[in-house]
């Protein structure tokens, strides 16, 4: 198995997948305008698997310092210039979700959307997000539900009840190999709701708001209804629904409960660290080197590569 869904492989466009997902991205989009609701003023904020920035609208007005993290090079690169055009204050950086290459207790806010399932260390990662998040920092993780009514449904009448148990199920491969080479088997997990609550309690997350997304993800229903028919009910849903588990996304709200820090940084060099041993970097213009370890990263076409 592939650790890593890795876009580079064969040059794979992320943009491409969306082209037809306008219900599900607008869905999203309404999830994350309740989940960001009453918050102002944030500094530095982390979206993990950010790709093209489909989603920085979302945050953009909120945080002065985003910054999207994305393993694919080549998508970053083949966005910049679009990318900044549109949300200048953004930076680009491509790094592995299980070594951020960043210091501890950095960012207010942050989130992962659509990434996680393809994570064969999900605890690792969840380690990791909150090493980087600040003291209250808000983090918003999204997930692929494994009880979601359509599985439930056909497991009953499999009378396979595995579905109901915690642990994470890796679905059936079934041309799952998005981000690597044809016939590949890369990580597609789903999760129970309560299973990813725990883990990120047991790290020190306080568990908030979640809300069920994309309650009509049917072709059935796409082909008789509207877009913005469907998402009418889509915003109903997402509220009158919030309390039970039946969609197949599912984005769940965070605080990460730490001891307070006085440290604020202003600027990217400020927050680098070296993501095999998080020691300090010497920065120039073009190369970062870690003064621990001495590994070297690179800046390649305005895109810093500390993936490892």
């Amino acid at each position: 198995m592939n650790k890593v869904a890795n876009y580079d492989t064969l040059d794979y466009d992320y943009s491409t997948y969306w082209k037809k997902r306008e219900y599900e991205h607008q869905s999203e989009q309404l999830v994350l305008k309740k989940l960001f609701k009453n918050i102002k003023n944030g500094k530095w904020f982390i979206d993990i698997g950010g790709s093209y920035g489909r989603l920085l609208p979302s945050y953009y007005d909120i945080y002065s310092n985003p910054i999207i993290v994305d393993y694919s090079l080549k998508t970053l690169q083949k966005n910049y210039e679009h990318i900044r055009k549109d949300f200048p204050r953004v930076e680009l950086i491509a790094a592995n979700a299980y070594f951020l290459p960043f210091k501890s207790n950095t960012f207010n806010g942050g989130l992962m959307v659509r990434v996680l399932h393809h994570l064969d260390r999900p605890l690792e990662y969840f380690k990791e997000i909150y090493r980087v998040m600040s003291p209250n920092g808000i983090y918003i993780q999204e997930f692929a539900n494994k009880a979601h009514i359509k599985a439930v449904l056909r497991a009953l009448f499999k009378l396979d009840f595995s579905v109901f148990n915690k642990e994470p199920y890796q679905q059936p491969k079934k041309g799952n190999d998005e981000g690597a080479k044809r016939g590949a088997y890369v990580p597609f997990l789903n999760y129970h709701t309560s299973w990813i609550q725990e883990k990120l309690k047991d790290l020190g997350f306080k568990i908030g708001r979640k809300y069920g997304c994309s309650f009509l993800r049917l072709n059935i229903f796409k082909k008789l209804f509207k877009t913005r028919t469907l998402l009418f009910f889509e915003k109903i849903f997402q509220t009158a629904f919030s309390w039970v588990n039946i969609s197949p996304s599912i984005f769940i709200k965070s605080i990460a409960e730490k001891e307070i820090t006085e440290k604020e940084y202003s600027e990217l060099n400020q927050i680098l660290a070296c993501p095999k041993c998080k020691g300090n970097l010497e920065i120039s213009s073009t190369k970062a080197i870690c003064t621990h370890c001495k590994k070297e990263f690179n800046k390649n076409e305005n895109i810093w590569d500390f993936r490892i």
